[in-house]
């Protein structure tokens, strides 16, 4: 019915002038007047009823707010009288739905044609008059639209009752479409407005609560504590007391602010608007800025010592930007943030840094507030970083290629180091961690080291060396891990202790003074050469168990005075058989049992030599098998050689009792010297297949000490 009535007002107010409703609702009236004292007339009024919808639909388009009014009016009188005809039953009913439902069409009506075509003004009480005519102040009047300019200055208006009424009128203003100015001595309720479509001048004592949207400038007068969060768009913005502003939030505003000086200012957040030159905020203690695009304009951003700066909007920087929060409990936070370009520069000095995404410093760096830098993407650098109050530096991804300035003593953590020379506290920085070493490197260049973790990310076809001399004086802890091609310790003054995992081809400690313990946990690398050993001169080193270690083939244990216990590499996991197999073992200090051989004669059986020695058994293990991989050559001679071509070795006992003689004690070597028998073996002659050992005295080299042939390996057997 409500739709249907609509309809026939909207269609009906087109053709019939304003003056034609008085006469209908007069008709109207008779009718119902006429239904009281006979219930058959209820026909006629519906009739007449439907008539004046018909009638007054057709004002839609020449109604003012008071015409629409008036048929409110007179409407409400004919439902009264409709209201004394309840007795007449059901139709009357039917009257009373009806024109509820004129009286909504009505409403909305009125709602729809609550625009205003032309300028308007209040600034004195003529003017107020004249608006408060065209624009309704009771609670149920609608909202306008104003289709020009509105202007508002109530200084003459400043009475309690012009004060109120000014205020009903312009709270009815929803959105301008022209140029607004609202000036206030006294308070102005402009809460209702939220859309400008122009420029807009408002003073302070102005409620723009609602406002959102402004298509041209914006400049405000309003000072304190300034909350325009709900402000989401404006060609500009002007704020023309700023240095009376105490906290200012346009925190979800895009445009442009012109104003970026707000010395009393002690909160400010911004929305996605671009700063450039010098945004001054001297007492803010917590600056936020909404952006999130390449700052691309110099920038200075002045705040209190102790602000925080949260810019986690901002996804790259190609100017130069900077911040000046740099005491106790500062914060910059850019969460967003992963390149500095090339020209970019970024200082902040706070104490905290929040600068997770960052990937590339092609530009500068400069974060000199925190005592720990973690940049955990961080993988490519042009130009400086400085954190030179950092005493962890972290930079899991990033190798090295330009300086990196750290506190003196810091730890720093690199994917790679490139070069020591970019550390600029390398003379002095403690520890470093390097998560895939990609270059050689010499620990001895960074003497203040006290800890290095060192990771490699060598291959097979890599030269990836990773040395420690006597240059580093004060390194107490190493440990290695991931494929380095040569690990190389020599000297190392202050290393006590060494433990390896991961893959290294060729590892040498040598000359060492204080190293105790070596934690062999690495591996060969695959299609690399096979493994080495060197192990030479680690004065304190008591025991060395290499069995975890495979595919070796060099090892050269020897002059490591206290080294009494020795377990050869692993029997089971071999290089090829192209490779060529040495073991060294002498100067060291183990122990072992001699048995020596006894001549024979036709009458009395030749007794065989036995050098008892549970390090040696080992390493015979070690050996036979390689010897009995089925690609090895053998050689001519057993008594001579190894027995197999690219098999040699010389290993030595240190102190033996021979025939288990407590007190006749000397090196194997010297025991096989002395006993003639074992040298010329069971047919009594020198130089043949039966000799159980070569030993000679004198002229040995030392390359032939101990057990160097196959007939000599023979008498290997343990304790």
């Amino acid at each position: 019915m409500k739709k249907g009535l609509l309809s026939i007002l909207a269609g009906a107010l087109l053709v019939v002038g304003c003056q034609n409703y008085d006469d209908q609702f007069d008709s109207l009236e008779q009718q119902i007047n006429a239904l009281a004292a006979q219930a058959s007339a209820i026909t006629q009024v519906q009739s007449d009823l439907s008539a004046l919808a018909t009638q007054v639909s057709g004002l839609a388009g020449q109604l003012s707010a008071a015409d629409l009014a008036s048929v409110t009016s007179q409407v409400d009188a004919i439902k009264t009288q409709i209201d004394g005809l309840a007795s007449v039953g059901e139709e009357v009913d039917n009257l009373n739905e009806e024109v509820d439902e004129i009286l909504e069409a009505l409403g909305e009506l009125l709602q729809a044609n609550a625009v205003i075509n032309q300028n308007l003004k209040i600034t004195n009480e003529a003017e107020l008059d004249y608006v408060e005519s065209l624009i309704g102040t009771e609670a149920d009047d609608p909202t306008v639209i104003i289709n020009g300019t509105f202007e508002v200055n109530n200084g003459s208006l400043s009475t309690a009752a012009l004060a109120a009424r000014v205020n009903a009128v312009v709270a009815k203003v929803r959105t301008v479409i022209g140029q607004v100015t609202i000036t206030s001595s006294a308070t102005i309720d402009a809460s209702t407005l939220g859309f400008i479509d122009g420029a807009a001048n408002i003073t302070n004592g102005v409620d723009i609560s609602g406002l959102a949207t402004v298509s041209g400038d914006l400049s405000l007068g309003h000072y304190g504590d300034l909350d325009l969060s709900q402000l989401v768009s404006v060609n500009s913005l002007t704020l023309s007391k700023s240095v009376s502003i105490t906290s200012l939030n346009i925190g979800n505003l895009s445009g442009t602010l012109n104003t970026q000086n707000y010395p009393n200012a002690l909160t400010i957040s911004l929305g996605d608007i671009a700063l450039t030159g010098v945004v001054t905020a001297t007492k803010a203690t917590s600056f936020t800025w909404g952006y999130d695009s390449d700052i691309a304009a110099n920038l200075s951003i002045t705040v209190s010592g102790v602000a925080k700066v949260f810019a986690n909007s901002v996804p790259s920087i190609s100017a130069v930007v900077t911040l000046t929060n740099s005491g106790d409990g500062s914060e910059g936070h850019f969460g967003a943030l992963k390149t500095v370009a090339t020209g970019g520069s970024l200082v902040n000095p706070a104490k905290t840094i929040a600068m997770g995404a960052i990937t590339t410093v092609s530009g500068t760096l400069t974060v000199n507030g925190p005592s720990s830098v973690d940049f955990p993407e961080l993988a490519t650098q042009g130009g400086a970083i400085s954190a030179s109050n950092a005493a962890i530096f972290l930079a899991p991804k990033l190798i090295d290629n330009a300086s990196i300035t750290t506190s003196g003593t810091a730890a720093i953590t690199l994917k790679s180091v490139s070069s020591t020379v970019n550390l600029t506290a390398s003379a002095t920085m403690e520890k470093l961690t390097t998560i895939a070493q990609a270059t050689s490197l010499d620990l001895g260049l960074l003497p203040g080291l006290k800890t290095a973790n060192i990771t490699g990310g060598g291959s097979a076809s890599s030269a990836i060396a990773v040395t420690v001399n006597a240059s580093s004086t004060v390194l107490g802890t190493l440990t290695v891990d991931g494929v380095l091609n040569t690990l190389t310790i020599d000297t190392a003054p202050a290393l006590k202790t060494l433990a390896t995992a991961g893959e290294i081809t060729d590892f040498t400690v040598s000359n060492s003074a204080t190293m105790t313990t070596i934690d062999f946990g690495h591996t060969f690398i695959s299609g690399d050469t096979a493994a080495t050993v060197t192990v030479s001169g680690v004065a304190e080193l008591k025991s060395l168990d290499m069995s975890s270690l495979t595919k070796v083939k060099t090892v050269n244990v020897v002059n490591n005075a206290a080294l009494a216990s020795i377990v050869a590499p692993s029997s089971t996991v071999l290089a090829e058989p192209i490779a060529a197999i040495s073991v060294t073992l002498n100067g060291n200090k183990l122990t072992g049992g001699y048995t020596q051989a006894v001549e024979g004669a036709e009458t009395k059986p030749y007794s065989q030599a036995a050098i008892l020695s549970d390090d040696l058994a080992t390493f015979k293990t070690f050996i036979e098998a390689y010897a009995a991989q089925s690609d090895r050559v053998s050689s001519t001679s057993v008594s001579a050689t190894s027995g197999v071509q690219s098999i040699t070795y010389s290993m030595n006992i240190d102190v033996v009792t021979i025939d288990a003689t407590s007190t006749a004690t000397a090196t194997l070597q010297a025991a096989l010297v002395s006993n003639t028998a074992a040298q010329k073996g069971l047919d009594k002659s020198d130089n043949t297949a039966d000799d159980a050992t070569d030993a000679a005295g004198a002229g040995d080299a030392a390359s032939t000490y101990g057990v160097s042939t196959k007939n000599e390996l023979d008498l290997v057997t343990t304790e």
